[in-house]
């Protein structure tokens, strides 16, 4: 693990199965995203094709799908992007529907209460 990298392991669950997977927490990242070689060993379909901008800013394609995502007590049904790539990430959705929050003093994920606006 490089400085100021956060990798956790999460537990990936399709209609095939269920895989640990270990992730690189990516704040920068809208979608977690997952090979399509674990979409397809976990039986994870890809419903739609979106543009997305990589992080050396090139304009590509990839696919999204709907997997349940595992880590701790929590488990949610979220939108993975599938490819392009092998590395796997975190993103940001999944942090906040699994109700985690990055510690970049010592690299955790940590619970965190969310905020209910009353009207």
């Amino acid at each position: 693990m490089k400085l100021g990298e956060t990798r956790v392991s999460v537990r990936v669950h399709g209609t095939e199965g269920h895989r640990d997977v270990e992730m690189l927490v990516d704040t920068g990242a809208l979608y977690t995203k997952i090979s399509p070689a674990l979409a397809r060993e976990l039986g994870i379909t890809p419903n739609e094709v979106i543009r997305v901008r990589l992080a050396d800013g090139t304009l590509g394609e990839a696919s999204l799908a709907d997997a349940v995502i595992e880590y701790g007590p929590s488990k949610r049904t979220v939108t993975v992007l599938v490819g392009p790539g092998d590395e796997p990430l975190l993103g940001l959705t999944t942090l906040e529907v699994l109700r985690l929050k990055l510690n970049p003093v010592d690299g955790t994920l940590e619970r965190m209460v969310p905020y209910l606006y009353a009207v």
